[in-house]
């Protein structure tokens, strides 16, 4: 029995000494690679801009197959095909009002995610801005001093801050020179309050504005 006790006993003090060491190596492992945080940013492989007057409807792309890094990506005319940057020129006429919507997607996976879907989920979190403005007044506004165009964002996050997938572009009253609209998509979990430095880009896209 003495025998059978001080076998029992050894087995205990390994089982013990092991799950202890276990358990450090895990807090170890955790330590080194600490979890990354919920609230990724977003894999975009492509943005879509559609510009509609009620009457018709213009539609604008940015496509970068592999995402961030690698290929060069390239911009997209109405026919959706792929040409180079200084062929991405947005038209838009005098005096009109554009309603604009934009679609993000992940097209690295064998069925595209619709990321956009996401973005407006956690709205609280992700806000569009246009050449790095801070938007103001309300509801929420940018104007583009290159194109003298003005961009009204019409959606909103739960804190009543803008969103900017869903926005309306007023055209200035004379035509003006192509000129850079940035459209950038900034991850600020937790800190969003309307300012564009807050948080990192999932995407920045320059495209060139027209007015004619």
């Amino acid at each position: 029995m003495k025998h059978s006790f001080k076998i029992i006993t050894f087995s205990l003090i390994i089982i013990l000494t092991f799950n202890a060491c276990f358990k450090k190596n895990k807090l170890d492992a955790n330590v080194e690679n600490p979890l990354l945080p919920a609230n990724e940013n977003e894999v975009i492989t492509t943005m879509k801009l559609s510009i509609t007057d009620g009457t018709t409807t213009l539609n604008y792309q940015f496509k970068d197959p592999d995402g961030d890094g690698g290929i060069v990506g390239a911009y997209g005319n109405l026919s959706n095909t792929l040409t180079a940057q200084s062929d991405s020129v947005i038209n838009l006429s005098i005096n009109k009002t554009y309603t604009v919507s934009i679609l993000l997607l992940d097209e690295t996976k064998a069925v595209a995610d619709t990321i956009s879907n996401a973005v407006l989920s956690e709205g609280v979190d992700h806000m569009f801005f246009f050449n790095s403005i801070n938007p103001t007044g309300n509801p929420y506004s940018v104007y583009l001093t290159g194109s003298m165009t003005t961009i009204t964002y019409l959606d909103l996050d739960a804190n009543l801050r803008g969103i900017g997938l869903l926005t309306k572009w007023q055209a200035p009253s004379m035509a003006m020179a192509k000129s850079i609209v940035t459209v950038s998509l900034r991850h600020q979990p937790g800190v969003k309050n309307g300012t564009y430095a807050l948080g990192d880009a999932d995407i920045e896209i320059p495209f060139k504005l027209k007015i004619n």
